[in-house]
C-alpha cells in the first residue's frame, strides 16, 4: 500500500483507538493558558470513567463561556493509554513511517463534519462501526456535543455467528472465517424468510444469533439520543450517518431506520473534495469506509495530537530545519535568477516600447512625420502603462482630427492638433465629450486658431488621466 508513497516528504496522520481512548468536552476555570495543561491533568480523572495514570492527554480550547457570571474555558480533552500509543508507533515504525500526529476518531469525524457536512444545521449523529470499536459522535451544527464508545462492533457480530447450533440436521459450528464470509454475503436477513446458506446455517438462525448485538447497538444509540435531548432542551437528531467498514453490513441501514425512527444514510467523506481522475479504484458507493481516514487527513496536524511530547518536539525541529534549508535554497536560487530576471525585464520593456510605437502610428497618416520612437521613449520613461492612453485615443479621435503633439507634465496631459473641418466647434465638442467618458478627466479646451489659406483650425487641449 505504501510502495508509491514518498515516505520522506509525506505527513502521516493516524487515528488511534482502544477501549480507553476517549474524548470529553468539559468546562474549566479561567486561568493563564500556560497553567491550563497541569490543571486539566489533575482534573482529568473526573472526566473519564477509567484510570489515566498511564495515559497521555491533550486538549484543545474551543472558546470561552460564562457560567453564573464567571468566565470559563470550554475545552475538548482527549486521552489514550501510553501502551496503545507506543504500539501504534512501533507498528508504523516497522514500515518506515514517522507520524506527524495521532488523533482520536471523534476528532477525525469532527474535521469531516466541518468539511463534507458543513451545511448541516440540525442535530446529526455519526456512527463509525469498525472491527473492534464503534464510535458515536453527535453534532449540533458544527459543534461536537457528545461522543461515546458503543460496545458493539463488526467483530462482535461475527463471533456471535460462531456459536454451536443444534437442529434436525445435527450440530453446526461455524469457524470465524466462515462466519465472516456468510455475514458479508447475507447481512441481516429479513424476518419471515428461511433459506439455507452454504448448506450450513439458515437465515432464521443467523438472525437469531446476531439479534442480541443489533438490539444492543440500537439500545445504546437510543440512550445517547436521550442524553442529547436532555443537554439541548429537547433537541432532536434529524439523521444518522454511517461510517466504517462495519456499516457495510447488508440491511443495517434499514434495520436502524426502523428501530430508531430517523433517516439513516451512508457517509460520503469525498463530498466537497476535488478528486483526481483515477485516484480511487472501484465504486464510490463504499467510500463511507474511508470516513475517519479522510477526516484525519483533513485535520492537517492541527488541534489535538496524542503523540508523545518528545516526538512532537522532534517533529517541530525537523520542520524548522527543513524551513531553514528551504530559505537558504531560496536565497541561492534568487541570486542565480537575478541576472536572468533582469534580462527578462529588459526584453519585456522592449516589447512594450514596440507596442507603444504601433499605437502611435495607428493615430493617422499625419503622424508619419512625428518622431514616433522619440515620443514613445519619452512617454514610457516615466509611465509604464501608456499603451492604454494611446489605445483610447485611437478609438476616440475621428479621422478629420489629427494630433500633432502630445506631452505630459505634472500629471497634466497636453494635446495639440488640427481640425480639418469647416465646423470645428462641433467636432471639438464631441472629442472632449468622448475623452471625458474614457480614461481621461478634467478635459479643457485651451484655445483654437484658424489656419490661413486652409480649411481647419489648430487647437490645444489639456486633461488629466485616471
Amino acid at each position: 500500500m505504501l510502495r508509491k508513497v514518498d515516505l520522506k516528504n509525506s505527513h502521516f496522520i493516524a487515528t488511534i483507538d482502544c477501549a480507553r481512548t476517549a474524548i470529553k468536552k468539559v468546562v474549566t476555570p479561567y486561568m493563564p493558558k500556560g497553567e491550563l495543561r497541569d490543571a486539566i491533568r489533575l482534573a482529568a480523572k473526573n472526566y473519564f470513567p477509567f484510570s489515566i495514570d498511564e495515559a497521555l492527554i491533550d486538549f484543545q480550547i474551543l472558546g470561552e463561556v460564562v457560567d453564573k457570571g464567571i468566565k470559563k474555558y470550554q475545552v475538548l480533552v482527549a486521552t489514550s493509554p501510553k501502551k496503545t500509543i507506543n504500539r501504534c508507533l512501533s507498528l508504523l515504525g516497522g514500515v518506515g513511517v514517522k507520524p506527524s500526529a495521532f488523533i482520536v476518531v471523534p476528532c477525525a469525524i469532527q474535521r469531516l463534519m466541518h468539511g463534507a457536512y458543513s451545511q448541516e444545521k440540525e442535530g446529526i449523529c455519526f456512527l463509525d462501526i469498525g472491527m473492534h470499536y464503534t464510535e458515536l459522535v453527535i453534532f449540533k451544527g458544527k459543534d461536537l456535543v457528545f461522543s461515546r464508545k458503543i460496545p458493539v462492533a463488526g467483530d462482535d457480530i461475527t463471533r456471535e455467528m460462531t456459536g454451536v447450533l443444534v437442529s434436525d440436521r445435527g450440530k453446526t459450528e461455524l469457524s470465524l472465517e466462515d462466519a465472516e464470509k456468510i455475514k458479508r454475503e447475507v447481512g441481516i436477513p429479513s424476518e419471515g424468510t428461511s433459506e439455507m446458506v452454504e448448506n450450513k446455517i439458515s437465515t432464521v438462525q443467523i438472525l437469531s444469533m446476531i439479534r442480541p448485538s443489533l438490539e444492543q447497538l440500537v439500545s445504546e444509540t437510543d440512550r445517547c439520543f436521550d442524553y442529547y435531548r436532555e443537554e439541548t432542551d429537547g433537541g432532536r437528531i434529524e439523521s444518522l450517518v454511517l461510517l466504517g467498514g462495519g456499516a457495510s453490513l447488508k440491511g443495517l441501514d434499514k434495520f436502524l431506520s426502523n428501530e430508531l425512527g430517523i433517516e439513516i444514510r451512508f457517509g460520503n467523506p469525498l463530498r466537497g473534495l476535488r478528486i483526481e481522475s483515477g485516484a480511487i479504484d472501484g465504486s464510490l458507493s463504499d467510500t463511507h469506509r474511508l470516513g475517519v481516514a479522510i477526516g484525519a487527513a483533513l485535520s492537517e496536524t492541527k488541534g489535538i495530537n496524542l503523540l508523545p511530547p518528545e516526538i512532537k518536539e522532534e517533529t517541530k525541529t525537523i520542520f524548522k530545519r527543513a524551513t531553514v534549508q528551504a530559505v537558504v535554497a531560496g536565497v541561492v536560487l534568487g541570486l542565480a535568477l537575478l541576472y536572468i530576471g533582469m534580462g527578462i525585464q529588459l526584453t519585456s520593456f522592449q516589447k512594450r516600447t514596440d507596442a507603444a510605437k504601433m499605437e502611435l502610428l495607428s493615430l493617422g497618416p499625419q503622424m508619419e512625420d512625428v518622431e514616433a520612437q522619440a515620443l514613445a521613449n519619452k512617454i514610457l520613461q516615466n509611465e509604464p502603462y501608456w499603451e492604454d492612453v494611446f489605445r483610447e485615443l485611437s478609438n476616440i479621435v475621428p479621422a478629420n482630427i489629427n494630433l500633432k503633439e502630445f506631452s505630459m507634465k505634472d500629471d497634466i496631459i497636453k494635446m495639440r492638433g488640427i481640425v480639418a473641418s469647416s465646423a470645428p466647434e462641433e467636432l471639438l465638442s464631441n472629442l472632449i465629450l468622448g475623452l471625458e467618458k474614457s480614461v481621461f478627466n478634467n478635459v479643457r479646451l485651451i484655445g483654437t486658431k484658424e489656419i490661413r489659406g486652409k480649411i481647419g483650425n489648430e487647437f490645444e487641449l489639456e486633461c488629466g488621466f485616471d
